[in-house]
């Protein structure tokens, strides 16, 4: 079954640690609710502010790793995020849309993405690397409870 990923983006709320008003909070439960009765919700959180986080940008040509701390810019940032797992992309933007930020006070922007599976980078991988990848695919999905195959 295909993966994808429902993220939510920050806002200058979120940003300052300010917590959504608990209608909010009720709403996004009976969500998360839904989401698990339905059978797609693999998993799903919250993430804290980019102030309290790094980034590690790595310039290329051999370069070491620069760390900048946060906060970074609103609009680069994902408040949070949810992965499903659904038949196809018509469920999968179904329940994105059902997602209650509808109330937001400042609006709220979601962005849906698929996984890349195996299939769409078949050419990029040998038979041993694919070998490889299938089996540490097996145990990782085992170990957060993804259903299908890619």
């Amino acid at each position: 079954m295909p993966r994808y990923i429902l993220f939510i983006r920050a806002d200058e709320d979120s940003e300052s640690g300010k917590m959504p008003p608990q209608e909010a909070i009720e709403a996004m439960t009976k969500y998360w609710k839904e989401l698990v009765e339905a059978g797609i919700l693999v998993y799903g959180d919250g993430i804290h502010a980019s102030a309290k986080g790094v980034r590690i940008v790595f310039p290329g040509q051999g370069a070491e790793p620069e760390v900048r701390k946060g906060p970074f810019p609103t609009h680069e940032i994902v408040a949070g995020f949810w992965i499903l797992e659904v038949q196809d992309y018509e469920e999968a933007l179904a329940w994105a849309k059902k997602c209650p930020v509808v109330n937001a006070p400042n609006g709220c922007t979601l962005e849906l993405r698929p996984f890349i599976t195996m299939e769409d980078a078949k050419e990029s991988f040998t038979p041993e690397m694919r070998k490889e990848h299938e089996e540490g695919r097996r145990l990782i999905d085992g170990k957060v409870g993804f259903k299908g195959k890619e």
